[in-house]
């Protein structure tokens, strides 16, 4: 598990933060959902464009200075990760080929991501509400 630890912290800015936290995400992941997402699903997708245009974690000092290593907590509602999920399921993604192999695969890996933090967010109900 790869921990960050930083000596501010803001609301948007965690001291602790795991890369492989549910809630977590990736620049690139956040902008491939966006290009998934806005033509389907306009409104959902600027919101997930806008959490990119906001502060990124605190990276250690070990991180390379650099955008492509940004990660950004997304706090969105239960509605909203589910409409994600559903929208990326719909997409139309091709069958693996050599030329669109790795647009596949990230799909995959992004959809993935998006159903791991809507399990974290369905383990956090209420149980009266988790049925």
């Amino acid at each position: 598990m790869s921990l960050k630890f930083s000596s501010t912290a803001s609301p948007d800015n965690t001291t602790l933060y795991s890369n492989n936290a549910p809630d977590v995400f990736s620049r690139g992941s956040l902008m491939f959902t966006f290009e998934l997402l806005r033509k389907h699903n306009p409104e959902l997708a600027l919101t997930i464009r806008n959490i990119v245009h906001g502060t990124p974690l605190d990276k250690s000092d070990q991180d390379i200075d650099c955008q492509n290593t940004d990660h950004f907590r997304v706090q969105i509602s239960p509605l909203q990760v589910r409409a994600i999920v559903e929208g990326l399921v719909a997409q139309d993604i091709p069958s693996p080929s050599p030329e669109n192999m790795g647009k596949v695969i990230m799909a995959k890996a992004l959809l993935d991501e998006w159903a791991k933090l809507a399990r974290k967010m369905l383990q956090e109900l209420p149980e009266e509400q988790n049925g």
